[in-house]
């Protein structure tokens, strides 16, 4: 019977590589909780202003949900009395998860830099 350890890093390594905007939704959630809006402006702000169709972004936040990345967190009023805010946060395999694919691209990272594609810091 394989340890719960391998059984751990099975479970990441089936996950990865992860699709950008993926990626990107976890990254924005590593500080905290957000809900959508928030989650599109910190998204867009991490990858230099590029706009993310709010779209997008609730289809892919159900399939992060299903594969236990991130979960909803309990919904609270607008401050301007409109429907409640969903907001999500990781849980503990969706940071390990984006750790092992942060990981995975700082050695692609490297790689260019070894190549010189890009300067080196």
């Amino acid at each position: 019977m394989p340890s719960p350890d391998a059984v751990r890093a099975a479970q990441i390594d089936a996950l990865l590589p992860l699709a950008p905007r993926d990626y990107l939704i976890l990254f924005a959630l590593v500080d905290g909780p957000r809900h959508g809006h928030g989650l599109l402006k910190r998204i867009e702000a991490d990858a230099g202003g590029v706009p993310f169709d709010p779209a997008n972004l609730y289809r892919s936040l159900r399939k992060l949900d299903r594969d236990g990345l991130v979960v909803e967190t309990a919904t609270r009023a607008s401050e301007r009395g409109g429907p409640p805010k969903r907001s999500y946060r990781l849980t503990p395999l969706g940071k390990a998860v984006l750790g092992a694919e942060a990981a995975r691209l700082a050695t692609l990272a490297d790689a260019a830099r070894a190549r010189k594609l890009v300067p080196s810091r």
